[in-house]
Formats: structure tokens, C-alpha cells, sequence
């Protein structure tokens, strides 16, 4: 059978499944079991593919039909510069969240040798993509989850970056008491989806996503509630903390900064012109 025929059958099975994107998925997947890349697979729509790939490839169509997230069947995600390792343990990299990569980088121009830590580092795809871009940086990453640690180590390990990032367990930062009053920045993108929203969200999120990275352990705001105030106390003056949000807590995550005592607010807004951001300087 040709690729083309098989990417169109496929695509038609995860349309009729309610997947958003048929046709890049069925292509990925594609990819996937036969290796080389696209620029190839366009060019020859009519190459013939063996029984046994054909085979392997629809298996695998019918996990994404399923519903299973596209990146936990290929075991990556692009983000940023690099692919990084996803598994079930952690929060598959999104685009809007390359802005607060975007906004760490812009705080840290000018900064010699800074000190960064990123809070509830799952995949490790913020503070290893910090460190990628700034190699005099000394970059630490914290999460409360052993497995997702797990997954952070695979990443760090694939970017020769052993040398410069930490991964430690621990709630928030906690970890990191020794450092106290020296960071130059936090970035977090915390756990602030409603439990109440639950139903509404799309499969591959509600039923295959760690809860523990999607919904925090009280309100809405809980962990920022926790982060802030422990954020101060970890900033050195004029550091900064930037953390990702929901457009719909960003008035409650900007009085719970001035409340911390950080001045200088910025809210960025994502490429769909939702508040995504919240920044904000210490001291």
C-alpha cells in the first residue's frame, strides 16, 4: 500500500475520532515508523510501504484514535530549540508556554551568571531551554514528582546539560533554602486548571496528563498563594519572578505579586492575545 493511501485512510479514522488535526497526526505517525523525514515523504507520496510498518502504523493510529496523546505514542515534543523526551509523568511542552522561555531570556540579558530556578519542572523543558540558550547560567529545577524528575533527567542528559542544571525533589522551593536572598530568577508554570473544568477538557488531556501538574491541590490559586511569598524570600533585589497563568486568575495572581512586595508588573499575552505571564520585579 502507498503512503499516501495509508495516510488517507488514517486521517480519516482520527477525524471521525474527534481529532483535532487528522492529517498531521496521521503524517507524524507515519514518520514515525518509517524514520527519514518529511521534505522525502512528500516528495514520494506513491512510495510503497511494507505490510509489516503498515501494520505497526495502524496500531498506532488506533492508540491516537483512542485518543492518546500524539506525544506520548512518538515519546517527544518539540519545544523551544530541542525535542524533548514526554511520557504520562508530565505536562506535554505547549507553544504558549515558549513565552515564558521568551520572557526568562529578555530578564536575563544583561545578567552575568545568573541563577535560575524553575518550580515544578516536569519534563524540564523551561529550565533546560533556559540553560541551552545562556551557558553561563547555573539553572535548578524542582518538582514534587519523582517520575517526572525522572523524565527531566532523560532531557537533561540528551542536551549535555548534566553539568549545569539541577534537578531536585521537593515542593516549590523548598529544596533550595541554601539560596536564599542570591536567585536572579524564578519562573514557574504551575498547576491552575479548575477541577471544576475537569469534564470540559479535551481527552487526551483529562485522561492521560498528570493531575498533579494540571490541577492544584486547593483553589485555583493555591499554589500561587504558596509560590510568591516564597519567591521573595529566595530573590536577590531586583530579581525577578515570572510565572504562566490563566487569562482567567490574572487580576488575583497580580494583587497576590504586589502583596509579596514585587513592583513592576508585566502581564504578556500569548500569540492568541491571551494574559499568559505574569512577571514581576522584587525589591
Amino acid at each position: 500500500m502507498s503512503a499516501a493511501a495509508l495516510l488517507a485512510e488514517a486521517a480519516s479514522t482520527l477525524a471521525a475520532a474527534g481529532v483535532s488535526s487528522p492529517d498531521w497526526d496521521a503524517e507524524r505517525l507515519l514518520l514515525h515508523v518509517l524514520g527519514g523525514d518529511r521534505a522525502r515523504l512528500v516528495a514520494d507520496p506513491a512510495r510503497p510501504v511494507p505490510a509489516e510498518a503498515a501494520e505497526r502504523f495502524r496500531r498506532l493510529v488506533a492508540r491516537r484514535a483512542a485518543r492518546e496523546p500524539l506525544q506520548h505514542i512518538v515519546g517527544t515534543q518539540a519545544f523551544w530549540r530541542h525535542e524533548f523526551v514526554v511520557t504520562p509523568d508530565v505536562l506535554v511542552p505547549r507553544p504558549e508556554t515558549e513565552l515564558l522561555v521568551e520572557t526568562a531570556l529578555e530578564v536575563l540579558r544583561g545578567v552575568e551568571r545568573p541563577i535560575v530556578v524553575d518550580v515544578g519542572t516536569g519534563s524540564g523543558c523551561i529550565a533546560l531551554s533556559i540553560a541551552a540558550e545562556r551557558p553561563d547560567a547555573v539553572v535548578y529545577g524542582t518538582d514534587i514528582s519523582r517520575p517526572a524528575l525522572e523524565v527531566a533527567f532523560q532531557n537533561r542528559k540528551r542536551q549535555n546539560l548534566e553539568e549545569r542544571v539541577a534537578l531536585l525533589e521537593g515542593h516549590l522551593l523548598a529544596p533550595l533554602a541554601a539560596l536564599a536572598g542570591t536567585v536572579d530568577l524564578i519562573v514557574s508554570n504551575p498547576p491552575y486548571v479548575d477541577p471544576a473544568d475537569r469534564d470540559s477538557l479535551q481527552p487526551e488531556v483529562r485522561d492521560h496528563e498528570p493531575a498533579v501538574a494540571l490541577f492544584p491541590p486547593g483553589d485555583v490559586l493555591s499554589v500561587y498563594r504558596a509560590l510568591v511569598p516564597a519567591a521573595a524570600a529566595m530573590l536577590r533585589p531586583g530579581g525577578a519572578l515570572a510565572v504562566e497563568i490563566s487569562p482567567f486568575i490574572e487580576e488575583a495572581v497580580r494583587r497576590l505579586f504586589l502583596e509579596a512586595g514585587f513592583a513592576r508588573l508585566e502581564v504578556r499575552a500569548d500569540l492568541a492575545g491571551r494574559a499568559r505571564v505574569v512577571l514581576g520585579r522584587f525589591g
